[in-house]
């Protein structure tokens, strides 16, 4: 078990300075202009493609599936309600998926780019709220049960 975490945590370092790397080199290339300085640049961009480690973005069919959402009935509020719903049902703490919770989040950041006068704190602020409130009820309605036991 030990050992399997110990492979993991090499791979997804390794994985991660790789991509580090593939993104230094992608930026001193567009400061030469697109023109790669040597053959081994040429040589290390077609292996880090090759070896499919550069970051796809999620399209917006995948992000309207994650969020179960249709593009008809989208409003930023509807986004904001079952991001914020699902990415607290996912919370590693609570023993949810943090690979989950992240591709909530980047959905979440993909269908808001339709709305961009959204103010997505207030939205936030505004479920947060009412998920507290709708808590409190619950409490008060354990505690009156309680007492009529």
């Amino acid at each position: 078990m030990v050992k399997r975490l110990i492979i993991k945590f090499i791979i997804e370092v390794g994985s991660t300075v790789a991509k580090s790397f593939m993104k230094a080199y992608q930026q001193s290339a567009k400061q030469q202009g697109g023109k790669s300085a040597n053959p081994f640049s040429e040589f290390l961009n077609q292996t880090m493609q090759a070896a499919n480690l550069t970051h796809k973005p999620m399209t917006r069919d995948e992000a309207f599936k994650i969020l179960q959402l249709t593009a008809e009935k989208t409003n930023a509020e509807e986004i904001l309600k079952i991001y914020w719903r699902q990415f607290h049902k996912n919370d590693p703490v609570k023993g949810g998926s943090f690979y989950i919770q992240s591709m909530v989040h980047n959905a979440k950041c993909e269908l808001m780019k339709d709305f961009p006068d959204a103010n997505e704190k207030e939205i936030l602020e505004k479920l947060r709220k009412e998920e507290e409130s709708q808590k409190g009820k619950e409490e008060e309605v354990k505690q009156e049960e309680q007492k009529e036991n």
